[in-house]
């Protein structure tokens, strides 16, 4: 479910914007808040001795034939074990290189998950838990998100 704020009918027409833009390539991100820290999972770099791991929200590919949100859901329970995620608001989207040169626009959503401790247990992922102000120094582009989403949160 999406807000009043942001209605599926406007990710479509994200959606569309984007191809028009020539990026084919999708992934939804979810910005999860527990207990006022959000969730980082660690991504491994693809050569560990030249370059560490780095830290990002969980984010996944949407496969042909998904919406955002229902891709984003897959992800979250195929990959860090969520069995029940709710896209509650659209936060907006970054652009990402990826193999090869191509473009990936990654649309970040918050989310609300029923177990959020259970993280990782089953999917043996790196994760942690961290505050406002640590990630907007980990995660690139996302202070532009906290602000929708404070904006939006009530207290």
């Amino acid at each position: 479910m999406i807000s009043d704020l942001f209605s599926l009918r406007q990710l479509d027409d994200l959606v569309t914007r984007t191809h028009s833009e020539g990026i084919n390539e999708l992934a939804a991100a979810a910005l999860i808040e527990h207990e006022g820290r959000f969730l980082l999972i660690e991504k491994p770099s693809r050569n560990f001795e030249l370059a560490p791991s780095t830290w990002e929200l969980p984010t996944g590919f949407v496969r042909a034939g998904e919406t955002l949100t229902s891709g984003m859901e897959r992800v979250l329970a195929e990959y860090f074990g969520f069995s029940s995620a709710e896209a509650t608001r659209y936060l907006g989207h970054n652009d990402h290189a990826h193999d090869a040169g191509r473009i990936v626009r990654v649309f970040v959503f918050a989310v609300t998950v029923e177990h959020p401790d259970s993280i990782c247990h089953t999917a043996h992922i790196g994760h942690r838990w961290i505050d406002n102000i640590t990630i907007s120094d980990t995660v690139d582009g996302i202070n532009s998100m906290l602000r929708v989403y404070y904006a939006d949160t009530p207290n």
